[in-house]
């Protein structure tokens, strides 16, 4: 095969993906690189480290028909020194991609803060088109925090081949701080695997499923979920809340008092985790699935509910939001705010017959949202269109599976 034919080798470097040497992590980006192995490609995996003493540099080989790097870095907490620590960070990726005589043509960065600037050094030294994805939970911590960065900001949003959006609802503002014009950005939506174009909602039992990892308690938005259950009295009388997930035991303890402070008891059942195929079994015999989230970047749970024909609980200006206009398939609510969710609950229930011929007949807008083939078309066309650099192999393949 040519050189001009071959398929453009990708760095992906990821804080979000997983590999045997950090705490478990979504899955969200390895669908997307699942699905490019037609493709060479370089997973770069990443855990910050508080101790440097701790470091790692873990060459995993070829896994899943791609090379995979498990790097362990040290970077202080709260951003401290963030430009350095990622400069150290790209110089090593810099070092390794060097040795192995591998030229990347596109470097994607899943964050655009934090590895995102490491990804922007590497780069602007290796020549190599830059793609961002932008996740609206830590960007906008950082956005909010480090003012001082964002002329860095605008530098890296202006020298991007492709910016893309995980977070709709974090596009606005993101361009208004870096000073993107918004027609070069695109939304690139986690991979939802229960995806379909024909949604028949079943008749639900009463019951509303909350489905979180309890290590994120506050930030799932779980305290002000149980008070407004609660406030909402006997307009939700007969409904059960159920919350489904894992987490450690101090989590499940706060959890129950939680449930005992607001008077829940027998009217709320901590579930526990489930497997993922019988959870959205179960998701479609719910009434609604409701997930008050602050600062949520995607919410997988969300479309998946909704692929199951049950309608949603979500936040406002976060999440989800920015996926579903147009469409009357859920209750947006304000996050925090106990009354606003309160009533979503009650509308969820009251409404749900009207919401679930929403997601019976939008499912087709939905599904052209979310379809895992159109999002992976998408992401192919904009990697087939970055040029071979004169002077190198277009894919920069040596050394790839070794």
């Amino acid at each position: 095969m040519s050189d001009s034919n071959r398929r453009p080798l990708i760095l992906h470097i990821s804080s979000d993906y997983p590999d045997p040497f950090r705490p478990p992590t979504t899955d969200a980006v390895r669908r997307l690189v699942d699905r490019m192995t037609d493709h060479p490609q370089i997973v770069v995996s990443l855990q910050r480290l508080n101790d440097p003493r701790r470091e790692y540099w873990h060459d995993l080989g070829s896994v899943d028909g791609r090379r995979h790097i498990a790097c362990g870095y040290f970077a202080p907490p709260w951003g401290i020194g963030m430009l350095a620590c990622q400069a150290l960070l790209a110089r090593r990726i810099r070092a390794f991609l060097s040795a192995e005589g591998l030229a990347p043509s596109v470097v994607h960065a899943h964050r655009f803060t934090f590895e995102g600037i490491g990804a922007w050094l590497v780069a602007r030294r290796t020549r190599a088109a830059l793609f961002f994805s932008v996740r609206g939970e830590v960007e906008s911590k950082v956005f909010s925090a480090k003012p001082t960065y964002r002329p860095l900001f605008r530098r890296m949003a202006r020298d991007a081949a492709r910016v893309y959006f995980v977070s709709a609802w974090f596009r606005e503002r993101f361009c208004r701080h870096t000073g993107l014009d918004p027609a070069r950005t695109h939304l690139l939506p986690n991979i939802v695997m229960n995806a379909r174009a024909v949604i028949e909602p079943v008749l639900p039992e009463r019951r509303i499923a909350c489905v979180m990892t309890l290590r994120a308690i506050d930030r799932k938005g779980l305290p002000e979920l149980l008070a407004a259950f609660a406030r909402a009295g006997s307009a939700l009388d007969g409904i059960t809340l159920e919350i489904i997930g894992d987490g450690p035991e101090e989590a499940f303890a706060r959890a129950r008092m939680l449930i005992d402070s607001n008077e829940l008891t027998g009217r709320v059942a901590l579930r526990g985790p489930m497997q993922h195929e019988a959870l959205l079994g179960h998701l479609g015999g719910a009434l609604g699935m409701a997930l008050p989230s602050h600062n949520e970047t995607f919410g997988m749970v969300y479309p998946e509910a909704l692929f199951a024909g049950t309608p949603i609980l979500y936040g406002a200006g976060t999440g989800i939001d920015g996926y579903l206009d147009g469409l009357d398939v859920g209750v947006a609510v304000v996050p925090g705010d106990v009354d606003s969710i309160a009533g979503g609950l009650v509308a969820l229930v009251w409404d749900n017959a009207r919401l679930r011929a929403g997601i019976r007949n939008g499912g087709r807008q939905l599904f052209a949202r979310f379809d895992p083939d159109t999002v992976m078309e998408r992401y192919r066309a904009d990697a087939a269109e970055i040029p071979a650099r004169p002077g190198r192999q277009a894919s920069g393949q040596a050394g790839l599976i070794t």
